[in-house]
């Protein structure tokens, strides 16, 4: 399980040194970094694949994962192997090049479901009402 407030102590001013204010009041909640390994597999029969990646950034909403390899916008993924056990599906919303010696990516997930399908025990307030799946 994640535990937020460790995790949080640890990044919290980093990441709000890089937005203002009003960047994170527009935000639907806080954004928790993390190292979750996963596995992340195309359910698009035009774009097949499966290959490991590592989310490092988590929300209700969605993530941002870091992967070997570009993704096509709008590409319905399932995540596995997390904690929650759960189905997990989502889309691809972002694919950022992290340069041209890197050969990786970061990808924007926005999860087809929101919740905290992380397993963060002691969410942020803002997460709301949402519980571990």
């Amino acid at each position: 399980m994640v535990q937020a407030d460790a995790l949080v102590f640890a990044f919290e001013a980093p990441w709000k040194m890089n937005s203002t204010p009003q960047e994170r009041q527009a935000r639907r909640s806080t954004r928790i970094p993390c190292e979750i390994p996963i596995g992340l597999t195309s359910l698009d029969e035009d774009r097949p694949f499966s290959e490991s990646c590592l989310i490092i950034l988590i929300n209700p909403q969605g993530c941002a994962a870091r992967i070997s390899r570009p993704v096509g916008i709008g590409t319905a993924v399932r995540l596995e192997g997390l904690s929650s056990k759960t189905n997990v599906t989502g889309r691809v919303v972002n694919c950022i090049s992290l340069g041209e010696f890197e050969k990786s990516w970061l990808l924007g997930l926005a999860l087809t479901e929101p919740g905290n399908v992380w397993g963060v025990e002691a969410p942020p307030e803002d997460w709301g009402h949402l519980k571990s799946l």
